[in-house]
């Protein structure tokens, strides 16, 4: 009884002279931190942290780069600053993320791309939303369910295959034109965008457009994937540089609507050239079904072959650096007919090189992240590729390894990565293209190591571009293997 009392009084005297007990947990005491107490890089007033950006001190274009620094100087939570002082927090360790991504609800809600939806909302005789990638709640549960029935299903993808292997054949036959005499290609990222928008058009158009023959060269393709890419530059510039897009029309938002203008004209000409082909479309027979605006379908069918051009262009890219700089990879790619080490390369590939360098979203529960209250309504940025390359979550982190996918190692890794490798978003807001790429890709790789040994030369650069992408020009080589 006496030790009770003691114990009672002791703990009285330490709250009322406001000292935390010894005994109390450290896990109670953090809780009490709040977002303002987070760490990270000087804000000013109205721009934050953005004045680090605007000076010069780090490049957008490098954005991944700033986060790496951040986690070193700050620790394993870091806040910025976004416009207006709107704070922005970062979290590193893998229970951190784990707990996010945990805590959405069923519409997980994600910053949306502003510049975007205001074009779309600007021209309501093109789109009667903002899109798949900008609604939030029921809306985009509505359209989400609506529209990807048939791009996400397993049935879809395994029907097109067969078709797959014959656009992996006229892509190596078009490298083997392309290359020179000593099998150098120094500009694979254009021929890579052929590549995605023969693939992407046959998937969701059902026809072959004949963008990998040479002698058919085609301008509608280099157009398109002109503008794609600078639609993704300009929604990079317009979503991280001041929104003065919102007072008047800046450089990057007329980049962004010219950029729109030109991805949905040229995809609206490739459907009708399609013309009864798309007849045999799971894909564009499953939209034109749906019961649904008919503004929504066609918008729809324009972000499905955007998208997906520029992702497996890019992933293709990055696969090609990992392995390409690793003969003895290719050759256990050639003997292992189970094809289990070409999977395990393509997951040690988004596990060190994903497109996604961050998942953002915007909690909608208080949670407690290093010990810090963040309340709900906070934009929380999971650091999923620095966390893939830490040596607390992967041992010999920064290496390509793809062993550790494999036997004994397989169920550790897996269940390490579960939260950290989503190279395509994570739950429901999952990319809808992510079973498609995650088929076409081993396909593609495998064919090219049956006929080409591959060497990266260069080491891998690669840029922000809204996605992460590597930077341009890739030079590659390609010799016959023999």
């Amino acid at each position: 009884m006496y030790d009770i009392i003691t114990f009672i009084m002791a703990t009285v005297f330490f709250v009322i002279i406001g000292i935390h007990p010894p005994w109390q947990s450290k896990k109670i005491q953090d809780s009490n931190k709040e977002v303002q107490d987070i760490p990270g890089p000087v804000a000013v007033p109205v721009l934050g942290t953005a004045w680090l950006f605007l000076l010069g001190v780090f490049q957008v274009e490098k954005i991944p780069d700033f986060y790496i620094r951040m986690r070193e100087k700050y620790g394993s939570i870091v806040k910025e600053e976004a416009l207006f002082n709107v704070p922005v927090i970062s979290v590193y360790e893998r229970t951190d993320i784990e707990k996010v991504l945990r805590s959405t609800g069923k519409w997980p809600i994600r910053p949306p791309t502003e510049a975007i939806a205001k074009y779309r909302s600007e021209h309501p005789e093109r789109y009667s939303s903002t899109g798949l990638v900008n609604e939030q709640g029921e809306k985009w549960n509505f359209l989400r369910t609506t529209l990807t029935p048939a791009l996400t299903s397993p049935k879809t993808i395994k029907d097109f295959l067969p078709e797959l292997q014959e656009i992996a054949d006229d892509w190596c036959h078009l490298i083997k034109q392309k290359r020179n005499s000593h099998g150098l290609i120094d500009n694979l990222e254009d021929l890579a965008s052929r590549l995605g928008l023969e693939a992407i058009c046959a998937l969701v158009l059902g026809r072959r457009m004949g963008f990998l023959i040479e002698e058919r060269k085609s301008q509608t393709a280099e157009n398109l994937a002109r503008a794609v890419h600078e639609n993704f530059i300009a929604c990079r510039d317009t979503y991280f540089g001041l929104p003065l897009w919102k007072l008047f029309p800046t450089t990057a938002y007329k980049k962004l609507c010219h950029s729109e203008e030109t991805i949905y004209t040229i995809v609206e000409e490739l459907v009708r050239c399609a013309d009864d082909s798309i007849k045999d479309s799971a894909v564009i027979q499953s939209v034109l079904r749906a019961d649904i605006d008919d503004r929504e379908k066609r918008s729809a069918i324009v972000d499905f072959l955007a998208a997906g051009i520029h992702t497996l262009k890019n992933s293709l890219l990055l696969f090609l650096c990992q392995i390409g700089r690793s003969p003895e990879c290719q050759m256990k790619i050639l003997q292992d007919e189970t094809k289990s080490y070409l999977k395990a390369c393509q997951m040690e590939t988004f596990r060190l090189s994903s497109t996604i360098h961050v998942l953002a979203r915007i909690t909608e529960h208080d949670l407690v992240l290093s010990g810090y209250h963040v309340p709900a309504g906070t934009v929380v940025l999971c650091q999923t590729a620095h966390a893939c390359q830490n040596e607390a979550n992967f041992k010999d982190a920064t290496s390509f390894l793809p062993e550790r996918w494999l036997d004994d190692r397989k169920s550790e890794t897996s269940s390490t990565a579960a939260f950290l490798v989503n190279p395509f978003g994570y739950g429901k807001r999952i990319c809808p293209g992510k079973r498609f790429i995650e088929q076409a890709l081993p396909i593609i790789i495998e064919k090219m190591v049956r006929e080409f040994v591959i060497d990266a030369k260069d080491p891998l650069e690669t840029r922000f571009e809204f996605l992460v992408a590597p930077k341009a020009p890739v030079s590659m080589s390609f010799q016959d293997r023999l």
